[in-house]
């Protein structure tokens, strides 16, 4: 019975390394669905090349466009409505089109896909699911990096929630923390308050990485107010939970470093977390300003 048993086992059919995602998928704001073209991008695939994870295409005939990009995010399929989607151009090598996929965990799955640079709407790959270590990847392609945003590169992850169409969109101060740009956040005339949320924050990061908590750098330029905080787990879906903080920080013309353990997140199910919220509170119209987002933990950075 127990060689009867084992044998069953190692009869399991082995999960693929790198696989089309299957079932209903929600793609990036901006992206629609009906541009998808499953047989163009047959030949999509990833694979483990010279310690790297490359996504590599090499289509039957010769793209329309010049412009590819790969929409990648690092996290197990599903989360479709607060998924951490970043980009990357694709290159062409002879036939093949090819990009490098960065790995910091190797037990968390990558989703990706490929559009093209016609104009809107543009033409999509289906959805792939790739794991690391089962493409044989003995360790990550790079260090697992604590910090999630210092907005250097833009406003891309975060969004204003339930803003009025009349609210004036995210953008960069230059008045910074560190660096050269901090996200500034409006508060229009007749507001109490706004919320900014970021998708940025991951459970993977307290389940794997045993992050304990985050931090970030806030500022209200030319005057005072407060601000709150969420975590929220299965954002967007029917099983959806929020946790405010207890933790709520007051504001004033100067950066103020706000530290917020998991622990003060009451019952969330912290490994579900994709979608962080700070609601700003104050008398507009007035900016506030949001800078360094980190994870707390184990880690040592520079200015700790």
């Amino acid at each position: 019975m127990l060689l009867l048993c084992a044998a069953s086992v190692f009869a399991q059919p082995r999960a693929a390394a790198d696989a089309w995602v299957a079932g209903a998928v929600l793609f990036p704001h901006g992206l629609a669905t009906n541009a998808l073209q499953p047989d163009a991008f047959a030949g999509l695939g990833a694979e483990h090349l010279a310690e790297q994870l490359k996504v590599r295409w090499q289509p039957a005939t010769p793209p329309t466009q010049p412009r590819l990009t790969i929409h990648y995010s690092t996290d197990f399929p599903g989360h479709w409505r607060a998924r951490d989607w970043r980009t990357l151009p694709l290159t062409q090598r002879g036939k093949v089109w090819e990009a490098t996929l960065p790995v910091e965990e190797l037990d968390v799955p990558l989703v990706y896909f490929v559009s093209d640079g016609s104009p809107t709407p543009a033409l999509l790959s289906s959805m792939r699911v790739v794991s690391p270590r089962l493409a044989g990847m003995e360790k990550p392609s790079r260090v697992f990096w604590p910090f999630l945003d210092g907005f250097e590169e833009g406003v891309t992850g975060w969004a204003l929630a339930s803003a009025p169409t009349t609210t004036p969109q995210l953008k960069t101060s230059p008045g910074a923390h560190d660096g050269n740009a901090a996200l500034s956040v409006p508060l229009p005339a007749g507001q109490r308050s706004v919320t900014v949320s970021t998708t940025r924050v991951r459970g993977w990061h307290y389940s794997l990485q045993l992050a304990t908590g985050l931090r970030v750098w806030l500022r209200a330029p030319g005057g005072s107010g407060r601000a709150r905080f969420t975590l929220h787990a299965n954002a967007g879906t029917t099983n959806a939970i929020t946790a405010i903080s207890t933790v709520e920080a007051v504001l004033e013309d100067k950066w103020r470093k706000v530290d917020l353990s998991f622990s003060s997140f009451p019952n969330l199910p912290v490994v579900g977390t994709d979608l962080f919220s700070i609601e700003f509170i104050g008398e507009g119209p007035r900016e506030f300003l949001v800078d360094d987002l980190r994870l707390l933990g184990r880690w040592k950075l520079p200015g700790d």
